[in-house]
């Protein structure tokens, strides 16, 4: 039986001849094999371990996703479909057929944006039975949470997938939960979420919009600053790829990956709430008062602005340096594989 030692030394050997037919087409010894090779496929094969559950077995249940045509509708039925759920989806269109929909299921989720949500939990909970869970994924939670407990009797779970586009799966995305009625009843769906190697974060809904207002809305007003003051600068933006350092390209790959997105979501985020818009003031002023230090030339009080910042948020440097240092290593990894495949 192959050990784990064993296995390892046929792929450093395979990876090598693999690498060194791609440079020169002869094959090369594990000696000679990049370390970032190793450690990505090190990296990959155990997150792999991580994401693949094959002990977790459910009862099978029928979910309804409302706004199940969309991207986070179809990534959630995609995963619960995986655990052998039975999902359907209730779209715009679906809504003469809302009573069969909705009708012999164990749960109703709603995947919409957040100024359709008060209308739509008002139609939804038309048509459910007093045991069916009643669930949303809206990244706003007081108003909708007390809305969805006064209009539906049964068990209630708050959910908010703190990701958007493009992930296939769970795994190491966090998810933050508000338990709001009869968490026994919907342990289930949370239980799916960290099988499928996600992080379940419970919150009561008061606590996750005050954090959403730091963790989502302030980075996404920094984030349009950012490229606003980008697209007034003739050229910045495309230019200054050419010089840029691999972390100034994955900032600014961030930048252009929220202006790819739909602007209406962004802006109901940002305008949700009273706190919200007050703190993108608060914001605006301390960059207003950084620029001033920066425009008189005050070299001693901009470190002394940058230490006690640093203190302030007790810094995990050795966190930090970590996952911004593997990013890098991957994203240069990936330029040079694009840039050998266009050549």
């Amino acid at each position: 039986m192959d050990t784990l030692e064993s296995l390892d030394r046929q792929l450093l050997d395979l990876l090598a001849k693999r690498v060194g037919l791609l440079s020169d087409g002869e094959s090369t010894s594990d000696s000679e094999l990049p370390g970032h090779v190793w450690r990505a496929l090190d990296v990959h094969t155990r997150a792999a371990a991580r994401s693949t559950n094959k002990r977790f077995e459910q009862a099978p249940r029928s979910i309804t996703i409302v706004g199940g045509h969309g991207m986070m509708g179809r990534f959630l039925a995609d995963r619960f479909t995986k655990y052998g759920h039975r999902v359907r989806s209730l779209d715009t269109a679906d809504w003469d057929r809302a009573d069969d929909l909705l009708s012999g299921i164990d749960l109703a989720l709603l995947a919409v944006p957040i100024g359709s949500t008060r209308e739509v939990i008002d139609r939804v909970c038309e048509h459910l039975s007093v045991g069916v869970c009643l669930g949303d994924i809206t990244s706003t939670k007081t108003p909708y949470a007390q809305q969805m407990m006064d209009r539906h009797r049964g068990p209630v779970l708050s959910l908010h997938p703190m990701f958007g586009p493009g992930v296939e799966s769970f795994l190491s995305q966090r998810v933050i939960a508000c338990r709001l009625r009869d968490a026994t009843a919907t342990r289930w769906i949370t239980d799916l979420i960290e099988a499928d190697g996600g992080i379940v974060i419970d919150a009561d809904p008061e606590e996750h919009d005050r954090m959403m207002t730091s963790v989502q809305a302030i980075r996404h007003f920094a984030t349009i600053c950012l490229g606003r003051f980008l697209a007034d600068e003739p050229g910045a933006a495309k230019r200054s790829l050419e010089f840029a350092s691999p972390i100034y390209r994955i900032e600014l790959d961030m930048v252009e990956r929220l202006f790819a997105q739909d602007a209406s979501l962004y802006a109901d985020i940002l305008l949700a709430s009273a706190d919200r818009r007050a703190a993108a003031g608060r914001f605006a002023a301390l960059v207003s008062d950084t620029a001033s230090i920066v425009a008189s030339n005050d070299r001693d009080g901009l470190i002394e602005l940058f230490d006690r910042i640093g203190g302030a948020l007790d810094a995990e440097p050795d966190r930090a340096l970590g996952e911004s240092s593997y990013l890098v290593e991957a994203l240069c990894c990936y330029l040079a594989a694009r840039d050998a495949d266009s050549s």
